[in-house]
């Protein structure tokens, strides 16, 4: 079951941009590599379109800013699948993105919100979703990690 959950968490927070290790109760770190994370979030792109290849979900993983326009689209279909950016919305959602982010930075709720608030208002005039998708995520990961959010960087 926590295996289940972690798997879930590193899938959202991958797509999300704020990943790669978690931290688990007794605050050991549980490393994962840049090929199981990307063989973890493979099968979600069975059903996006465009359909994404591996290149694009490494470059999404490694949150590349100047990533392809099918990795950005790959970011916004893992983020709607996930319901951060729920279908339709070109932001994300605050009260989900938030309760993702309490479950690995559970003290950090003020900051989250304050970043998710930033970032969401940063591109409200985008109107390309994956663009916005892209763009949110990196400002989040950006503003997280000047905030003092520990967030490693993911090594190819």
């Amino acid at each position: 079951m926590m295996m289940q959950i972690s798997n879930c968490l590193v899938l959202a927070l991958a797509c999300s941009g704020f990943l790669l290790t978690l931290v688990t109760a007794d605050e050991e770190e549980i490393s994962m590599t840049l090929d199981e994370v990307v063989d973890l979030i493979e099968p979600f792109g069975d059903g996006c379109t465009p359909k994404p290849l591996r290149e694009h979900i490494v470059e999404m993983v490694l949150n590349k800013e100047d990533a392809k326009k099918e990795s950005k689209c790959f970011r916004h279909c893992m983020l709607e699948q996930f319901e951060l950016m729920p279908e339709g919305q070109l932001q994300f959602n605050e009260d989900k993105t938030i309760e993702m982010m309490n479950m690995m930075f559970p003290d950090r709720e003020e900051d989250g919100r304050r970043i998710v608030k930033k970032c969401n208002e940063l591109l409200k005039a985008e109107q390309d979703k994956c663009e916005a998708a892209h763009g949110i995520s990196i400002c989040m990961l950006r503003e997280m990690r000047s905030s003092g959010f520990k967030i490693p960087d993911v090594k190819e």
